[in-house]
C-alpha cells in the first residue's frame, strides 16, 4: 500500500518538476543561445523540454515509478474504430474548411498573407518533416503515460484527470500566446476524452498532427 501511495505521489511531483524544468530551460536558452528570443523560438524550447522529460520518464518507468502499457497501440474489440476514424475525419474536415475560409479573408485584407502560398508544406521550418513522429511522441507522453498514471493516482476519477492533464498541457505552452495556450489545453481535454473512450493512440495522434500541421500549411502561422 505504501509503495502505491509513493508511486501516486511521484506522478504529481513529476508534474511540478516538469514545469520547473520548462522554466529553467527557457532561462538557460535565453542566456546561452544567440537569437533565441526571436519569434518561433518557442518550438525550440518544446523540443529541448521534450528530450529532457523523455529521459526522466523512461528512467522512472524502468525504476517502476511510472507505468506504461503498449496496449495503446492495439485496437481492442470494444473500440468502434470505424466510428473513431469518421469522427476524427469530420473534425479535421471542419477545421480545414474554417482555416481555409479564414486564410481567404486574411488574404483579402492583409498583403502579407496575400503573398504567401495558399498551401505549402514548409518542410524546412522548425523540423516540420519530423512533426508526424514528434506529435506521436507527445501523445504517448500525455495519454497512455501521464493521463493513465494520473487517473490511477486520482483513484479512477476520469473528469478530474482530464481537467488536470488539460491544465498541465496548457501550462507546458506558457511561452506561446495566450490563445495558443488555451487551445492546447482544450485540445488535450478533447483528445483525452477520445483516448479514454477508445483506449488507443491513433485517433488522438491524427487530431494532434492535423490540427497542428494545417495552420502553417495554409499560411496562417
Amino acid at each position: 500500500m505504501e509503495n502505491v501511495e509513493n508511486k501516486n505521489r511521484s506522478v504529481f511531483i513529476l508534474s511540478l518538476v516538469s514545469i520547473l524544468i520548462l522554466v529553467v530551460t527557457n532561462k538557460i536558452c535565453e542566456k546561452t543561445l544567440p537569437g533565441y528570443t526571436i519569434p518561433g523560438s518557442e518550438y525550440l524550447l518544446i523540443k529541448i523540454f521534450m528530450f529532457i522529460i523523455s529521459v526522466i520518464v523512461v528512467s522512472l518507468i524502468l525504476c517502476g515509478k511510472l507505468s506504461f502499457s503498449f496496449s495503446c497501440f492495439r485496437i481492442s474489440k470494444d473500440c468502434n474504430f470505424k466510428r473513431e476514424i469518421m469522427e476524427v475525419a469530420a473534425i479535421i474536415l471542419i477545421y480545414s474548411v474554417v482555416l481555409y475560409g479564414y486564410r481567404l479573408y486574411k488574404s483579402s485584407t492583409d498583403p502579407v498573407y496575400l503573398e504567401r502560398p495558399l498551401f505549402a508544406l514548409y518542410l524546412n521550418i522548425n523540423f516540420r518533416w519530423f512533426y508526424p513522429l514528434s506529435s506521436l511522441w507527445q501523445e504517448l507522453l500525455i495519454k497512455p503515460l501521464w493521463q493513465d498514471n494520473v487517473k490511477q493516482a486520482m483513484g479512477g476519477n476520469k473528469k478530474g484527470t482530464l481537467i488536470y492533464i488539460g491544465l498541465l498541457f496548457c501550462i507546458y505552452h506558457m511561452h506561446f500566446p495566450l490563445y495558443f495556450m488555451v487551445a492546447a489545453g482544450v485540445l488535450c481535454i478533447l483528445t483525452g476524452i477520445l483516448y479514454e473512450r477508445d483506449r488507443n493512440i491513433w485517433g488522438v495522434w491524427a487530431l494532434h498532427f492535423f490540427l497542428g500541421f494545417l495552420p502553417r500549411a495554409v499560411g496562417l502561422a
